[in-house]
């Protein structure tokens, strides 16, 4: 045999050797199976047993598996001790009634401040609605004042004019007289059954109006009237000098107004008629 294949054998035998080696050292030991430990059966906490002759009767403790395990003394685990149980609060009958009283009171309080926001937004708009009533009474009373203003200066003008085509020493200026009644001459002024009148450049036609009441009332009141050319009177307010307050006697004044004729004119004249009042 040549030394090279005596030497090849040798190699290949060592390798192997060296191989099984490893596996053996390495691979065997991961692939074992663990052995169980047993169960420790124990028939008392003597080892003498019991019999007649107790000399004869010690048997060592019997295991299931050939290998023991050290017997471990039964030492009490520490447990945690035991809490005592927590009361819940019981909700007796009590508590239910003062929960409820807690809610109705407040509902109630609720309610009460919603009674309050209303009365709040009431008393604004009723502060509202007034001061808006005042503004228009201002402005009513502003227009009522510059129209008898403007009246006022149209009655100065008519007896002015009067004053200086009167005739003699009347003051009620000239005319025919029928009875009772005295027309007025042209330039506006003039008296009739205890009333007079006084209207810019128109003639009264007939006679004024008697109002008729049911009062019995004393005194002065004069009603400022806007004729248009037709001679018809389209207006008629209380005016001053006025004494009488009686509602009735001033709506009865107010229609006789209305209801007495002028002679036509070219524009809108105004005027007043002066109505004095006797007792019965």
């Amino acid at each position: 045999m040549k030394k090279s294949d005596l030497y090849g054998i040798i190699g290949s035998a060592l390798f192997c050797g060296i191989v099984l080696l490893l596996l053996f050292l390495i691979v065997m030991p991961g692939t074992r199976t663990p052995e169980d430990e047993g169960i420790i059966v124990s028939f008392g906490d003597s080892f003498e047993g019991g019999g007649q002759n107790p000399a004869t009767s010690v048997q060592a403790p019997k295991t299931v598996e050939a290998t023991a395990t050290p017997v471990r003394p039964n030492v009490p685990e520490n447990k945690p001790a035991p809490q005592p149980p927590t009361e819940e609060p019981v909700l007796t009958q009590e508590d239910e009634s003062l929960q409820l009283a807690r809610i109705e009171e407040e509902k109630k309080k609720k309610e009460q401040q919603e009674l309050e926001r209303k009365k709040r937004e009431e008393e604004e708009r009723l502060a509202e609605q007034k001061r808006l009533e005042e503004e228009q009474r201002l402005a009513e009373e502003r227009r009522i004042a510059e129209q008898r203003k403007r009246e006022q200066e149209a009655i100065e003008r008519a007896n002015a004019l009067g004053s200086m085509f009167g005739t003699g020493s009347s003051t009620e200026g000239s005319g025919a007289n029928v009875g009772e009644t005295q027309q007025g001459n042209p330039v506006g002024k003039g008296s009739s059954d205890g009333n007079s009148w006084s209207l810019d450049g128109r003639a009264l036609i007939g006679k004024l109006i008697t109002p008729t009441y049911n009062n019995n009332v004393e005194g002065v009141i004069t009603v400022t009237i806007r004729v248009d050319e037709n001679g018809s009177v389209t207006s008629a307010s209380i005016g001053t000098p006025t004494t009488i307050s009686d509602a009735e006697t001033r709506k009865a004044t107010l229609e006789a107004a209305r209801k007495t004729k002028f002679s036509a004119g070219r524009n809108i004249a105004a005027g007043t008629i002066t109505y004095n009042f006797k007792l019965k």
